[in-house]
């Protein structure tokens, strides 16, 4: 399954320079500095930068930064000679391209690498200046662009949503589809609010916890107030229609509320910075303001639904098994472990009972892994690994899932989700993995993405990526176990 990156070129390393997706501004602080090879002084010295110096640090090992020059060059310098820019202003605000193709740059000028480009009319959420340019924060990270090809975006008023409507008696039955042969999936209490997505004798609705289903609408009473999502990620694409292959509208930063106009599928349509279109729906924390209460709470109250499930989560290699290897030296064993504790706070902030076949850096074998999920009497069992291979041009997120009932069901759920992060599919799969053909309970092996792909490490390396990933897991784990598994339990 994986092939360990055992040998760190230079070449590797100018090569992932070259594609970094981060860049602050920095100065040479001292009169002379050696610009290596590598992060070391074992390394070759390639260049000699002298005192003021302007500097990009794109990522840090230690004592050692990887910056480039103005003029291109890339290496590796002792950290403690490198001052922030003293020309940086940070100036949080948001942008719009006026232009129909605009270049983001590395840097701060036009001697930068182009790291990618935006379209007209494309939103920008900018983190500060320095002189003329501005460094704005994008789907791939942060990257500079030039002033006089945006214009400042004034926030609309989000004054419209779907209708809101509360149950109006003590106990209605929230059903799959419109009518009483379908199951109940839920029981609303008195004065429960739902947005209301169409309505005829029955009302198809969505519940502030993310749930979908059907309730007779004369037991709704309309109420003012609006239909609002917060962004639940660090950076969350809105995009024109339903599905990863529209055009991106705008990326929302965490926090970032907007108003709910419909639904198609997973998707949400929301009234937002750029006007309408679509966000995917586990990305979103829904909350309806009633006018009783506040718009929204201080944090995404995820509710109890989970209380009577154990998952357990299987963080992979650990120990002397450091899995694969990116050639910024990130361990696959330290990322999978710290996906599984954000899974896991997330499951258990649900109710989930929560079982770790490892918390810490510590080496398991694949029968005690089995052993522990086979005695844990649990619902589930999801392994996290991520991918490596000896094309470094290979990247996307595959998802493999055992032989148990539910399975496949399950890590098809997890799948879709990861690949509406914008990953390459690389499918669904059946494996001869240990985990997964001698368990007991459904369970699956998610590679959220290839260390060995630059782009896929750079990130994996992001706290805002991993919070999508895990995201992704959460709610389709969620909704399994709330369907498939809830059903058969009942």
């Amino acid at each position: 399954m994986k092939r360990l990156i055992a040998l760190i070129t230079v070449l590797i390393i100018v090569t992932l320079v070259s594609s970094a997706w981060a860049a602050t501004p920095g100065v040479v602080s001292t009169a002379m500095l050696n610009l290596r090879s590598g992060p070391g002084q074992a390394f070759q010295v390639v260049a000699t930068l002298p005192l003021a110096t302007p500097l990009v640090v794109l990522a840090e090992s230690g004592d050692w930064k990887q910056v480039m020059t103005t003029t291109g060059r890339t290496g590796w310098v002792f950290g403690q000679f490198v001052a922030d820019e003293p020309g940086f202003v940070a100036e949080p605000r948001n942008v719009s391209v006026r232009v129909a193709s605009l270049n983001v740059r590395q840097g701060p000028a036009t001697s930068y690498p182009v790291l990618g480009t935006v379209r007209e009319g494309q939103l920008l959420a900018v983190t500060g200046h320095m002189g003329s340019w501005l460094q704005v924060r994008t789907a791939g990270g942060l990257g500079f662009v030039h002033a006089d090809f945006v214009a400042s975006v004034v926030e609309p008023d989000q004054d419209v949503s779907v209708p809101l409507a509360k149950v109006n008696v003590s106990l209605l039955n929230l059903r799959s589809g419109a009518g009483t042969q379908f199951p109940v999936i839920a029981r609303l209490t008195r004065g429960t609010p739902v947005a209301v997505l169409s309505e005829d004798t029955w009302a198809r609705v969505l519940l502030e916890n993310g749930a979908i289903g059907f309730v007779a609408r004369e037991f709704l009473s309309p109420v003012d107030g609006q239909a609002l999502a917060r962004i639940g990620a660090e950076l969350v694409n809105q995009r024109s229609g339903p599905g990863t292959t529209f055009p991106v509208l705008t990326a929302h930063p965490r926090g970032q509320t907007v108003a709910i106009t419909g639904l198609s599928g997973d998707w949400v349509q929301v009234n937002g910075r750029a006007g309408s279109g679509f966000i995917l729906g586990s990305l979103l924390v829904f909350s309806f303001a009633t006018g009783e209460e506040d718009a929204l709470p201080p944090t995404p109250n995820l509710g109890a639904g989970l209380s009577r499930f154990t998952v357990v989560i299987d963080p992979g290699h650990g120990g002397r098994d450091p899995g694969a290897i990116a050639a910024s030296g990130l361990r696959e064993s330290d990322v999978n472990l710290t996906m599984s504790h954000k899974l896991r706070t997330k499951l258990e902030a649900a109710g989930a009972t929560v079982i770790m076949t490892r918390s810490t850096d510590v080496g398991l074998t694949l029968a005690e892994r089995v052993a522990i999920a086979n005695g844990s009497g649990a619902d589930l069992l999801v392994s996290i690994h991520n991918n490596a291979h000896t094309n470094p041009q290979i990247s996307g997120t595959q998802t493999f899932h055992g032989v148990t009932e539910g399975s496949f069901s399950l890590g098809l759920g997890v799948h879709r989700r990861l690949v509406a992060l914008g990953l390459n599919d690389r499918g669904v799969l059946t494996a001869n993995f240990a985990v997964l053909q001698r368990t007991t309970v459904p369970a699956i092996l998610t590679e959220t993405a290839f260390l060995s792909n630059p782009q896929n490490a750079g990130l994996l390396a992001q706290e805002w990526f991993l919070d999508q990933a895990v995201a992704a897991h959460f709610e389709a784990i969620r909704e399994w176990l709330l369907g498939t598994r809830r059903a058969r339990t009942d």
